[in-house]
């Protein structure tokens, strides 16, 4: 089976291609795919070659919805069934771009195993969920990261009535701060760009526009989605004694880091990677009931042919986006 795919073909050039699928077995599911969201930070850095568990050519991705066309035995026996809307992580691929990175979700066509674990190891990474109904493909096809979220916010164990800041508000960012007040959490939010100030303050969020107006040892959780050492540097000073700091971006090596800062704070420091398939679920359910907020934080849907279009915009670290996705629908 032939599926198009965007392809990493070498850093900083992209095409949408022609790909070869592998044979499906009676694990898989095969998925018809209406809308991937992009995880502009991991994507971002796999675009321009600095990540180096990503291989060219690849495919990226790693969130994507659509519905399902064919199911192998084993796989309906577990309740998966053709004209399910599903959301799925990564498929099985073929050729040269097999095994060259762990995505490969922004393809017309996928082949998911359902029947494996739902997990991947000690990262407990989710495979496949099944979304409901009401939910728009658009807005779960943002969901994952709701969940890489939601693995920093569980590792913190937020606690009813904490203070939280939550510093960047990309889109992860912008579940976090929406998670923690679903915990009971008070949220203050910072970022630089104004328009994602704004939206934050919609969802209910305490605005600072500058990391210094906020007051030193004022809260007692950090959640730091910026991938900036420099940012992270001035963040520390705001943590309570015996506070907790979520390292929840990824930061390019070799991150400078001001330790002596924390020393004396006798802080808890949390390394947050990946998303479990509870989480996943989770937020699927709580957009179903209206809980989680997706629809402002989507800017830009692209048609895959113009993929390079939108990496390029990624790349070039604009302030102008939040949420992109890739709509197939329109291919």
């Amino acid at each position: 089976m032939n599926a198009k795919a965007v392809i990493f073909v070498q850093p900083k050039q992209v095409q949408l291609g022609d790909i070869t699928l592998p044979a499906s077995t009676e694990r898989d599911i095969v998925v018809e795919t209406e809308v991937s969201g992009i995880s502009v930070g991991t994507e971002r850095w796999a675009y321009l070659g600095l990540r180096p568990d990503v291989a060219f050519p690849s495919v990226p991705g790693y969130m994507a919805v659509g519905r399902i066309t064919s199911a192998g035995a084993q796989a309906a026996s577990k309740g998966w069934a053709p004209g399910d809307r599903v959301y799925y992580f990564a498929s099985r691929l073929a050729g040269e771009v097999e095994g060259k990175s762990w995505m490969g979700s922004h393809v017309s066509h996928a082949v998911v195993d359902v029947c494996g674990a739902r997990g991947n190891g000690d990262l407990e990474i989710h495979h496949c969920e099944k979304v409901p109904s009401d939910v728009p493909a658009e807005e779960a096809a943002l969901l994952g990261l709701c969940a890489v979220a939601m693995r920093g916010i569980e590792m913190a164990v937020v606690p009813v009535g904490a203070k939280v800041l939550v510093c960047g508000l990309g889109v992860i960012g912008q579940y976090a701060l929406q998670v923690c007040q679903l915990k009971g959490a008070s949220v203050t939010v910072t970022d630089i760009v104004e328009d994602r100030l704004k939206i934050a303050e919609s969802l209910g969020a305490t605005v600072a526009k500058s990391i210094g107006d906020l007051a030193p040892g004022s809260f007692d959780i950090i959640i730091d989605t910026s991938s900036s050492s420099q940012v992270v540097n001035s963040l520390f000073p705001l943590l309570k004694l015996r506070g907790k700091f979520v390292f929840q971006g990824w930061y390019p090596p070799p991150a400078q880091l001001d330790l002596n800062a924390l020393h004396q704070r006798l802080p808890s420091a949390y390394f947050p990677c990946a998303h479990s398939a509870e989480a996943v679920g989770a937020a699927l359910e709580w957009a179903a009931k209206g809980w989680l907020k997706s629809a402002p934080l989507i800017t830009h849907t692209f048609s895959p042919e113009d993929a390079a279009q939108a990496y390029e915009m990624i790349g070039a670290g604009s302030s102008d986006f939040l949420g992109v996705i890739f709509d197939w629908r329109k291919k």
